[in-house]
């Protein structure tokens, strides 16, 4: 039949069936423009099973690197959007600098490192740019905000959850503002828009950034059993829960809270490393193992698995190492103790009186203290080798030292704590900087 067509029609019937042809491609193919089109079949799939990316994204349409995107190098767009990223920020352009970002995300949104290197961008190195703290806590708030988008368009990746805990967790908890920033999870210090509260974006329920952290690294965890993680050991990456609520009930110490509220917060800390860390399995080669196993079960491994006790004694001491299991079970059980509680609150105490001057009563909270601190020490033992301990120890030391010499008194040639205070001299000059810095040099 085509046969018989004069060469023009056979031309005009190749045209008609290429467009014809086409027609249903476009339909199928055509990528969403905006969050209100959706896009042709194949763009509706890839997005429902997280397969591409269909989105032009919210790039100037008359830029070069709308062009880029057009004509399908939308990789090279990226980067010369994060070149223009970094020329924003020496620029202090906060407002562009965050529509580049959105621009970047909306145009990979599954390329992991790039919702990882933004989020920790906008909250470390963008909050150090400003001077108030306010601000400071704002900009890192749109960091953890940004990864929490990231979590939510790709839930297979635990690794953007994981940086959404480390934000919350580390960089709020031990940032050098950790103070302000702390109080700022729980209370917002922007009242106009925030006026009952925390921001709900990212602490509906004012809870402590540390428990809100434990929940997105357990969000993690929970993605990490379907698919795996790249970023570190994977029994490292999945104590991070049980290491979070650890971070909290240290917290707490830390900002004077001696109560059951913060016994009770070690002891869940315990249950969380022991229990639930502790038990979890990692497979090795030919043999599964736990934390908690002791030679009893090791003994049951080997004889179940058919493999020699030795190399399964190996791996659970590598994966002991690894997350610092040991010493944490140790800390954990110490400071549920109420006699480590005693140490911490007497000695916290003691600082305090001597601050407002009570020379004597402080003297006397830090004697009973110190003798604490010794009998701790006799109990559990390898908590004499945790800079933290050692730090809080030998910093009441010199409070005890400076007391003496402000009530022009020769010190005891015998004191608690003498054993270590001359074993690690060789950290002391350190400590003694900021105790001179804090209460002043001795005379």
């Amino acid at each position: 039949m085509i046969e018989q067509l004069t060469a023009q029609q056979r031309k005009v019937a190749y045209l008609i069936g290429i467009v014809v042809l086409m027609v249903p491609i476009i339909l199928l193919g055509m990528p969403a423009t905006d969050e209100a089109s959706s896009g042709g079949q194949l763009a509706r799939l890839r997005q429902t099973h997280d397969l591409g990316e269909s989105s032009l994204g919210k790039v100037d349409p008359t830029s070069a690197t709308m062009n880029l995107v057009l004509l399908g190098m939308r990789g090279i767009a990226v980067n010369l959007l994060r070149m223009e990223l970094d020329t924003q920020k020496d620029r202090k352009q906060w407002a562009q600098m965050r529509a580049t970002t959105e621009s970047v995300i909306l145009l990979q949104p599954h390329y992991i490192q790039v919702w990882r290197y933004l989020g920790w961008n906008l909250a470390y190195n963008v909050s150090a740019e400003w001077d108030a703290v306010e601000d400071r806590y704002f900009w890192v708030k749109e960091g953890a905000k940004f990864l929490m988008q990231g979590a939510e368009k790709n839930r297979r990746h635990p690794e953007v959850y994981w940086e959404t805990g480390r934000t919350l967790g580390q960089k709020i908890g031990r940032a050098d503002e950790w103070k302000h920033f702390r109080k700022f999870f729980k209370i917002d210090p922007d009242k106009d828009r925030y006026p009952n509260g925390p921001d709900s974006d990212i602490n509906p329920e004012g809870k402590d950034n540390y428990l809100v952290a434990k929940e997105w690294y357990q969000k993690a965890n929970d993605a990490e059993e379907q698919h795996e993680q790249h970023i570190m050991m994977r029994a490292l990456f999945r104590s991070y829960p049980a290491r979070s609520q650890l971070d909290y009930a240290e917290a707490l110490q830390k900002e004077g809270l001696f109560d059951e509220t913060t016994r009770n917060a070690w002891s869940l800390a315990y249950k969380d490393w022991v229990e639930g860390f502790g038990k979890m399995v990692f497979q090795e080669d030919d043999f599964e193992i736990y934390l908690e196993a002791d030679a009893k079960d090791v003994d049951q491994i080997a004889d179940t698995s058919k493999v020699d006790r030795p190399l399964v004694e190996r791996a659970i001491d590598i994966h002991q190492k690894v997350s610092n299991y040991k010493f944490w079970r140790t800390k954990a059980h110490a400071e549920m103790q109420v006699n480590t509680q005693g140490v911490h609150r007497e000695l916290y105490e003691a600082e305090q009186l001597f601050k407002k001057g009570d020379l004597e009563a402080s003297q006397e909270a830090l004697d009973s203290g110190l003798k604490r601190y010794e009998l701790m020490l006799e109990t559990y033992p390898d908590l004499g080798m945790d800079d933290n301990t050692l730090e809080e120890g030998l910093w009441a030391v010199m409070l005890w030292q400076k007391i003496y010499q402000l009530k022009n008194q020769i010190q005891p040639e015998e004191f608690p704590l003498k054993a270590i205070w001359e074993r690690e001299a060789g950290r002391i000059p350190n400590i003694q900087q900021d105790f001179n810095r804090k209460f002043g040099p001795s005379s």
